[in-house]
């Protein structure tokens, strides 16, 4: 090739390149246009969820009020309060988390929003009508706490309430969210599954981390690590036959359920099994049952596997019984017993940058969330760098990885592994690894990785977030958040 073709071909690849980088420009562009973009007397529902339930929620309202409104959904952190500023219709259906905090696809947003009330913009939003859904857990001192904020901080800027602030308790929300789940936008109805295969990966008693296989009963739907699955619980066959003996009712005994005859002893599998008065009618007694709480899990799978999994730590009970959701997925269900699961789309925990590095880190049963993210990258032909950093109590019961790792596909992967156990003499936790290895994470972060962190929130996660502002800064760990970089599947 002659240098004056050289040349020719330099030029022409230089060209290349900058048309592609102006298309990726307005490409961003006309996302951000679009994210924007409220129509004309349009009804804008934001939403802020760190599990996924505020987003059914808002799909769900979304669906009820298409036909009265154009509608613009979006997560809080897509809008921006200059365009809120613009908008004189709005429903706010948002979450808490963590010790009262925004959802991480609010934390932006809610920063924002308390600026200009401190600049004492208490004007800014005059044109604004708007309701607050708040979701919540009553069982924690921070009940509905950024609904709440968020509710008096719009008011405070001018924005005028239509409606009361409606606090939403997880404990009595279960047919709301059920109804919620046939509205997402990912239309995922409840499915039917049944436990085919129970692993236990620690040994000893107390505190049995199993791993629960679940077939579908039809097919197989879709989800993406990150994923959530709301489990219906039952109750075990020895508690109906108890409290049936206990109350002198036959098992086959009709009750009256939508219309349809169904037996006793199969509508008492997903009520509590209170006891009944004597001065109302049994059908009517036992309709009024409430319903048994959901549970929410991880998922530990991807669907390349054909299966959902499942890592459950089993609780117990003051009295020794197994607890609700834990006891009927690692004891009670049998191969023949059905149940509903309602998966929700979790997308402040998918990672879709596959070809970054990966930070993960957990604890317990927050295994579950770090199998599917590895199991992932694995079915998506990743070579990028794993490292995940894992603690349990000791070594000689807890050492649960290799238990879960026996079944996983064979693979080039890289992954390194760093090990905490909390039962020895030193005492490790996760976040001490954080520390000892603060250089490595920070040229890990350097090169663009991702950090996914899964487990309880009380104990590991509030520790893990704190270290890594430490390690990383609150500026840095706030800017990773807004860059869907760091992701919190605690709980």
């Amino acid at each position: 090739m002659t240098n004056h073709e050289q040349l020719i071909l330099a030029i022409s690849l230089s060209a290349g390149y900058c048309v592609w980088i102006v298309c990726l420009a307005i490409r961003q562009w006309s996302k951000k246009q679009q994210q924007n973009h409220i129509p004309e007397n349009g009804y804008l529902i934001a939403y802020a969820s760190q599990t996924g339930t505020a987003k059914q929620l808002a799909e769900q309202q979304a669906h009820q009020l298409a036909d009265k409104y154009p509608i613009k959904l979006a997560s809080l952190d897509e809008i921006s309060l200059d365009i809120l500023s613009k908008v004189t219709q709005a429903m706010f259906i948002v979450s808490t988390y963590g010790n009262g905090e925004p959802p991480d696809n609010g934390r932006r947003f809610s920063l924002a929003l308390k600026r200009f009330l401190q600049d004492k913009k208490d004007h800014l939003l005059t044109s604004l009508s708007y309701r607050v859904i708040a979701l919540g857990d009553s069982q924690y001192p921070q009940f509905c706490q950024f609904g709440d904020e968020l509710n008096t901080t719009l008011h405070a800027l001018g924005a005028r309430r239509v409606q009361r602030l409606q606090r939403i308790d997880r404990a009595d929300s279960q047919a709301l969210i059920r109804s919620a789940a046939e509205h997402s936008e990912q239309q995922r109805s409840p499915s039917v599954w049944r436990v085919i295969a129970r692993k236990q990966l620690n040994q000893g008693q107390g505190r049995e981390l199993v791993e629960v296989t679940l077939a579908a009963e039809h097919s197989l739907p879709h989800w993406q690590a990150g994923d959530i699955l709301d489990v219906q619980p039952h109750n075990s066959r020895q508690a109906i036959a108890d409290w049936l003996k206990s109350h002198q009712i036959a098992p086959h005994t009709p009750i009256v359920i939508n219309g349809m005859p169904q037996p006793i002893e199969q509508v008492l599998q997903v009520r509590k099994l209170d006891k009944l008065a004597d001065s109302q009618g049994l059908s009517d007694q036992v309709r009024n049952l409430p319903l048994l709480p959901l549970r929410s899990y991880s998922v530990a799978s991807v669907p390349a596997e054909n299966a959902l999994k499942l890592i459950v730590r089993k609780q117990y009970s003051g009295h020794g019984t197994p607890g609700l959701g834990s006891g009927w997925l690692t004891t009670f269900a049998q191969s023949d017993d059905l149940f509903c699961g309602y998966l929700k789309d979790n997308p402040t925990c998918h990672i879709t940058a596959n070809e970054t590095p990966l930070l993960l880190i957990g604890a317990g049963s927050g295994l579950a969330g770090l199998r599917a993210q590895i199991l992932q990258r694995i079915s998506r032909n990743s070579d990028a760098d794993i490292w995940l950093i894992f603690g349990e109590q000791t070594s000689q019961s807890d050492d649960v990885l290799a238990s879960s790792m026996a079944d996983w596909p064979s693979t080039s992967l890289q992954l390194t592994i760093n090990k905490a156990f909390s039962r020895t003499e030193q005492g490790q936790y996760v976040q001490h690894i954080l520390t000892e290895q603060a250089d490595h994470i920070r040229n890990f972060v350097d090169r663009g990785a991702q950090i996914y962190v899964c487990g309880s929130f009380k104990g590991m996660g509030e520790a893990v977030h704190s270290t890594l502002q430490q390690v990383l800064g609150e500026d840095l760990l706030d800017d990773l958040l807004t860059q869907h970089r760091y992701h919190r599947d605690t709980y």
